[in-house]
């Protein structure tokens, strides 16, 4: 009995004893008039482009997060496109998976990188890919979870160090993302 009570007070004390270690506070991010969110540990910015394609002109939005040189990540990404209506039918499914596997090339390639891995991941009902890359001769990791939402295609990325590459706030982002209601278009 004694024993048991000791160590309850040792726990109680440990639990108790301020660790100096502030708990990050994430925020959730919702874009004005779009129907997803995510959370982020602080502020995004976001851009847009025009760039022409086979399939017309598209307007891609990346929003940033750039963290502090000690958080865990130093980059947080969502991007986001709309291609033509009808661009891709739910059983195109040959279509979608070319749709992914190129554009996990062009991301690697871009980086001069190297894939460590991808499988399916998809949300509720629609197809989606995760994969983790290494780049910057193995000092740095990606890891990015794509998904098709209709004619809506979304990228999250989250970039670490390799040293950093297996902390819990690559998985806390890419498993935040939610699709909250359907894009109504004008």
């Amino acid at each position: 009995m004694t024993k048991h009570l000791i160590v309850s007070l040792l726990l109680l004390h440990i639990i108790t004893i301020p660790s100096g270690i502030e708990a990050q506070s994430w925020i959730r991010f919702k874009p004005d008039g779009q129907p997803f969110e995510v959370y982020v540990p602080g502020e995004m910015k976001n851009g847009e482009k025009k760039i022409l394609t086979k399939v017309g002109e598209l307007h891609p939005i990346t929003c940033l997060y750039q963290s502090k040189a000690d958080e865990s990540n130093y980059l947080y990404s969502v991007s986001y496109v709309d291609y033509p209506e009808g661009t891709f039918h739910s059983d195109s499914t040959e279509l979608i998976q070319e749709l992914f596997k190129v554009s996990i090339e062009t991301h690697i390639s871009d980086l001069n990188g190297k894939l460590i891995y991808k499988s399916e991941s998809p949300y509720l009902s629609y197809p989606g890919i995760l994969y983790r890359a290494s780049y910057n001769n193995n000092k740095a990791v990606v890891k990015s979870r794509m998904i098709l939402s209709g004619d809506r295609f979304y990228a999250l990325q989250v970039y670490t160090l390799s040293e950093k590459s297996l902390n819990p706030d690559m998985d806390k982002f890419l498993d935040s993302f939610k699709i909250t209601n359907s894009l109504k278009k004008h």
